[in-house]
């Protein structure tokens, strides 16, 4: 009988340090050709036993009042349920709103920010290849061009090595379309992974550092159920 309940608690033991020092793997591609945007993001858990796919098929600029329409396709999500479509637009009323979100996340979480810092810190980047064509009709004008995204990619890339560790070089590439129209090519292709154990370690301490605050967890209950008086308090600010 001991016997039984020994190996059982060896065999659980066992795969909860699995599950532990298993890693969240996320592959991102993003591609821009002209007009035709395209991104997939890939989020690996478990050792590749549970599987999350998204993709953003189209990207629509309309203006700032219409806002940013999009359409996101999920397949072969958690649930294992067929493939669906979630489609919507970002206005600038949704964008004071998610404004509005942060601030009150801010003040009813102890150091939010250090903690956001902290949990960014434990990201590995593996992959990081970043290649864009560009051609603006004019000589002068493309290379100019050129060499100002020469400069925003590495100052972006500089960014992103100061809050994420970079196990990788990144390839970063800009090259001039010498051609007598606009054309604008990206193509982003990154590989990131986290420990799923510190995720879990780090989640429980961001629970703790929103228990501390006075009105913290109502806060992100609000905020996360987007409670009618929530939104009514916002449109009102």
């Amino acid at each position: 009988m001991w016997k039984w309940i020994s190996i059982a608690i060896i065999i659980f033991i066992f795969i909860v340090l699995a599950i532990l020092l298993s890693r969240i793997r996320l592959k991102l591609e993003i591609a821009k050709h002209d007009n035709d945007d395209r991104a997939h993001l890939e989020i690996r858990i478990l050792y590749g036993l549970v599987k999350m796919d998204y993709d953003i098929p189209a990207i629509l600029i309309t203006g700032l009042k219409k806002g940013l329409l999009y359409r996101l396709d999920r397949n072969k999500n958690i649930h294992k349920t067929d493939a669906s479509v979630d489609s919507g637009n970002i206005d600038i009323e949704k964008i004071k709103q998610f404004i509005h979100d942060i601030r009150v996340l801010l003040k009813g979480t102890q150091s939010l920010q250090r903690w956001l810092r902290h949990t960014l810190a434990h990201v590995t980047v593996s992959k990081m290849e970043w290649s864009t064509n560009i051609s603006l009709a004019d000589a002068a004008y493309t290379a100019t061009s050129t060499g100002m995204l020469w400069g925003l990619k590495t100052t972006l890339i500089g960014f992103a090595s100061s809050i994420v560790r970079m196990d990788c070089t990144p390839k970063v590439f800009v090259v001039p379309y010498w051609v007598d129209r606009l054309r604008f090519t990206t193509i982003l292709n990154c590989e990131a992974k986290m420990s799923l154990g510190y995720l879990i370690f780090s989640m429980l301490r961001l629970a703790f550092r929103i228990w501390r605050v006075p009105g913290g967890p109502e806060a992100w209950k609000r905020v996360i159920s987007k409670d009618p008086e929530h939104q009514q308090a916002s449109s009102e600010e």
